[in-house]
């Protein structure tokens, strides 16, 4: 609220007697002067303008040296009350108090928004399905059948018939052919979707809520009526081989399944997802058969409903349609037990000089979805985030330069590096963490080494701002977990791996306590002096020298002091 009079004009003078009669100039007792007569002549001194005559000082100097001080007087306050009631003190117009730790919410607290959830419910039939519903007012509902298998459930014999038993699903049953089983999801203005991991496949139907039931009774057709012909076994044969192909060309993709293999040499966690592309010829029908009476059975499926649906209304229709289901594998079948993945460091330099760029996949052993770790690895995904030039590189405010943001502010000084993506990829008891780059070769070797020397440099420091920005991004990101398909994959994955739901006031409650102090000990333990896996594709003849797990790799986890 200070405003200096213009009618009198400044002459040279000492800064603390100039700041005097600027202050009475305001109407300032003497008093009130006296007792803030030593706090401004500390504050000049702080902005070494004292006994400096031949110097002018602004009205802006003198409110940045003292004004904070004077700001909370309360008689000044009582003078400067606006018609509306608001005070119009020098605090709020030129501090920066009210924006203490960036505006962020004190420690422990999360916003409003993400202190309520949703009611949860959670049952388990006679046969051992479990049922589980999230509700809210919506005209749609969402169903999703999950089942604890995967690839990994596989060995190299069959491998990718957990993926061939997916499409063949949607080939027909005993019940409706595969033509009228398209016109009923179509005719119900439906959506049909499924998907085959390393541990879990799952299949979502998203229809109207007056067509719950025919959508649990499709999939609950689909799982235990399905023919398995083997006609229609050799027709999908050139389909999955397709889909293959298709695969191989996505370098993300590729990259991420290398590095799952380079990570995971004696598993079939490293096996990929679609299997040994030789299996495709050689898996019967037989196989395929096998493989659903051992896995999908009642302990191993969980029915997730989410928008509007009610929970006592799913529970009937899923024991009404999967009610028939074993509780275990039929006599004489047994799963494999999965064996434990261990991580294998490793470097595989696949080289391809009629590549243009070059892919970089770069992965630490990470925590499991049960580990403690498991939310702090939330954040440490947020702190490094995506990349991409055409989105941080420009003069306009996502420029790198201008982000809290350690790894963009470098990657924003290697313009060929246009793309660089965090994976998180947690598992039942192992993880994989790290970056994918994609670039042009004449910056491979920053790209071989930059993520792994910031995730290990934050074992010494971590910026405070990097981990605002960080935790209010995945605050947004739980806020914007609204659609049906994204709260039947979170309620899946967290009973399947966890046995319990996690709702999202309780991951953001958990984020909120998070210190740079604690980041900085779990990337201590996980990222600092620790082994690594490398995946390499492209023209990568410069790098060779680092086709083997050399001194140079082992150091690049020691933060700078390494490189």
């Amino acid at each position: 609220f200070f405003f200096f009079s213009s009618r009198r004009r400044h002459t040279r003078c000492s800064g603390v007697s100039w700041a005097r009669r600027c202050v009475q100039e305001t109407g300032i007792n003497a008093e009130y002067m006296g007792k803030i007569n030593f706090k401004i002549e500390r504050k000049l001194k702080m902005l070494g303008i004292v006994r400096q005559t031949s110097r002018r000082i602004k009205a802006s100097q003198l409110r940045r040296g003292f004004a904070s001080q004077i700001g909370g007087n309360k008689d000044l306050a009582k003078q400067n009350v606006a018609p509306s009631g608001v005070v119009r003190s020098d605090r709020l117009q030129f501090s920066k108090e009210r924006l203490t730790d960036f505006g962020e919410l004190p420690l422990g607290e999360i916003p409003d928004a993400l202190k309520y959830d949703r009611p949860f419910n959670l049952s388990t039939l006679s046969n051992g399905v479990r049922v589980a519903t999230e509700y809210w007012d919506s005209p749609l509902a969402t169903v999703a059948v999950f089942i604890n298998c995967g690839s990994r459930d596989e060995s190299i014999e069959n491998s990718g018939v957990a993926h061939f038993l997916e499409h063949l699903n949607f080939k027909g049953t005993k019940n409706r052919t595969r033509v009228q089983l398209e016109l009923d999801v179509e005719n119900m203005g439906g959506q049909l979707n499924a998907y085959t991991s390393r541990e879990n496949t799952s299949y979502t139907m998203t229809v109207f809520k007056e067509n719950t039931g025919k959508a649990v009774e499709i999939l609950g057709d689909m799982l235990q009526n399905s023919l398995y012909d083997k006609n229609q076994v050799e027709a999908e044969r050139e389909t999955i081989y397709r889909e293959c192909l298709e695969t191989s060309k996505d370098q993300l993709e590729t990259t991420i399944e290398n590095s799952h293999y380079t990570s995971y040499r004696d598993s079939m966690m490293g096996q990929p997802i679609l299997g040994i592309r030789e299996n495709i010829g050689v898996i019967s029908q037989d196989m395929i058969r096998e493989f659903h009476q051992t896995h999908y059975h009642g302990n191993n499926i969980i029915v997730v409903g989410a928008g509007n649906v009610k929970h006592e209304q799913l529970v009937e229709l899923v024991n009404q349609h999967f009610g028939k289901l074993p509780q275990t594998p039929q006599a004489g079948l047994s799963p494999k037990p999965r064996e434990k993945a261990h991580f294998t460091p490793s470097v595989m330099m696949i080289r391809d000089d009629e590549m243009v760029n070059m892919n970089v996949g770069v992965f630490f052993e990470a925590p499991d979805w049960s580990h403690p770790d498991y939310y702090a690895f939330l954040m440490f995904q947020r702190m490094l985030g995506d990349y991409s030039a055409d989105t941080h590189t420009g003069h306009h405010l996502n420029t790198a330069d201008r982000q809290y943001n350690t790894i963009h502010t470098q990657l924003g000084q290697l313009p060929d590096v246009t793309i660089q993506k965090t994976i998180y990829a947690p598992y039942s008891d192992t993880g994989l963490f790290g970056s994918y780059l994609f670039g042009n070769e004449i910056h491979g070797f920053q790209m071989l080494f930059l993520s792994q020397l910031i995730l290990s440099e934050y074992a010494a420091h971590i910026n405070q701002a990097e981990v605002y920005r960080a935790r209010n991004k995945l605050y947004n990101e739980l806020l914007q977990h609204e659609t049906g398909n994204d709260i039947t994959q979170s309620i899946g994955n967290q009973l399947l791996y966890l046995n319990r739901r996690v709702p999202r006031s309780e991951i953001a409650q958990r984020v909120s306590h998070m210190t740079p102090r604690y980041l900085s000990r779990v990337a201590t333990h996980w990222f600092f002096d620790r082994d690594i896996s490398i995946v390499c594709w492209g023209p990568t003849g410069h790098l060779m020298a680092f086709s083997a797990y050399n001194r140079p790799i082992r150091r690049s986890t020691l933060g700078w002091y390494g490189s």
